[in-house]
């Protein structure tokens, strides 16, 4: 079946033509659950406004026929912002991007925000930071993490745009964290739902870098005083697509909460190496005028250190809600 914004037909072949406004067209399907208790129903969506070519079995797709640089209607946004839940990782080729234009492009998912402070931004732009490697100054974030998930409202997303490319290396990889959820036993599953985790910032280099900044440490103590821990349930909801989501990440999340530290350090390390098992993952060869755009809710990510000492610049703007689940 396919649905249109004044019609249904039925039978899928047939054009649609003006003055209809296509929405993307939905293939549907049941299949007995691998328990054999009931039935699971999924989605096949064929977008009308571009291609959305999938990346892997698992994560990502390639979007086909659109030019970024151009204002895209309501229509065309809508499918953007469901193939990004849908995939949870979106790419797109060479486009050809100003900053304004990568800022007005990027609200098609959210807003957009001042909302870190560990990269220099651009002037002309603030919303923009400048992700920047050089062999002076060499800098790669070759660890497993979701972005800011010490906030009580982690971001929703992140737009990366390539501007200078390594010849050899510099990937950037994606892990599908409802995948990940998904390949746990049934009552594996129920268990980790009622379990909650802490998440805090002082357990990864921002620490360091703090105190590198100033070494009287006011500016630690500002930022413990700004940014206490928080806490997050270690199993989450996706609001769109209603796909459970293992939430915990090596970078950020320090203990679960109410469990002896021996047990919780245990149970984590199980969980954070979900992230590493390559069937879950889809890595990106960077190349100019490639953008990304990343669903931070239902991922991790994980900056591929090994092309030093050549040069990698992107732009990247972290993209917010009010609410993030």
């Amino acid at each position: 079946m396919r649905t249109l914004k004044w019609q249904t037909l039925q039978d899928t072949s047939s054009p649609i033509v003006p003055p209809y406004d296509r929405l993307p067209q939905v293939a549907g399907r049941y299949a007995v659950t691998p328990e054999g208790n009931g039935l699971a129903f999924s989605m096949d969506v064929d977008y009308t406004r571009f291609v959305a070519e999938p990346y892997t079995p698992t994560i990502g797709a390639v979007i086909h026929g659109l030019d970024l640089s151009q204002p895209l209607d309501e229509t065309t946004q809508a499918e953007l912002r469901h193939a990004l839940a849908a995939h949870e990782v979106i790419f797109f080729r060479g486009q050809h991007l100003t900053p304004a234009q990568h800022v007005a492009f990027t609200r098609t998912f959210g807003g957009v925000a001042e909302v870190k402070a560990f990269f220099p931004r651009l002037e002309s732009h603030p919303e923009i930071e400048v992700v920047e490697s050089t062999a002076q100054r060499p800098k790669a974030a070759n660890n497993w993490h979701a972005d800011i998930t010490w906030r009580e409202q982690p971001p929703l997303g992140t737009s990366l745009y390539a501007q200078v490319i390594p010849p050899h290396g510099g990937d950037t990889i994606w892990s599908s964290l409802t995948a990940a959820y998904a390949s746990l036993p049934p009552a594996f599953q129920a268990y980790l739902e009622t379990l909650t985790a802490v998440h805090t910032w002082e357990i990864s280099n921002w620490t360091e870098y703090l105190l590198n900044k100033d070494a009287s440490g006011e500016q630690l103590r500002e930022a413990r005083a700004k940014y206490p821990p928080v806490e997050h349930p270690v199993v989450r909801t996706h609001p769109i697509t209603g796909k459970k989501i293992l939430y915990v990440n090596s970078t950020f999340t320090s203990h679960i909460k109410g469990l002896p530290r021996a047990q919780s350090d245990a149970l984590l390390s199980q969980l954070f190496a979900l992230a590493q098992v390559p069937e879950f993952q889809a890595r990106l060869r960077w190349q100019e005028g490639t953008l990304a755009v990343w669903d931070n809710r239902s991922t991790q990510h994980y900056a591929v250190g090994d092309y030093f000492p050549a040069h990698r610049k992107l732009h990247r703007i972290t993209i917010t809600a009010p609410q993030t689940f």
